[in-house]
């Protein structure tokens, strides 16, 4: 079969799987996390968030959650990700128009917020 045909063919499967893909997780709220910053801020964000820092003056409700979460990047030469029990991350982001720094401990369940300094 001349190489033509061949490559007929495939486009032909190829655009008929992308047509199908696209009508079965069109609605649905399907996220591909490749990078390990995605994957960790993805699973801190499934979790229940608990405080013990003293200078965080505000309930920790799932909307300031998001807004941390949604610009935040992963400073992982401070964070000790080998622990066993919880893993220690340190978070950098910007909460109404201020830098934030945050320490959070990434539980089985729950997120810890260890310290949170505005700067």
């Amino acid at each position: 079969m001349a190489f033509l045909y061949r490559l007929g063919y495939f486009l032909g499967g190829f655009s008929i799987g992308l047509v199908l893909l696209f009508f079965i997780l069109n609605g649905k709220k399907t996220r591909c996390h490749y990078g390990p910053q995605a994957r960790v801020i993805d699973n801190l964000s499934q979790k229940e968030w608990i405080s013990t820092s003293t200078q965080l003056n505000q309930p920790l409700d799932s909307l300031w959650v998001a807004s941390i979460l949604k610009g935040a990047t992963i400073d992982f030469k401070k964070s000790n990700t080998q622990l066993d029990s919880c893993k220690k991350y340190h978070l950098t982001t910007y909460y109404q128009k201020e830098t934030v720094s945050l320490v959070v401990e990434n539980c089985r369940k729950k997120v810890i917020v260890k310290s949170l300094v505005k700067e």
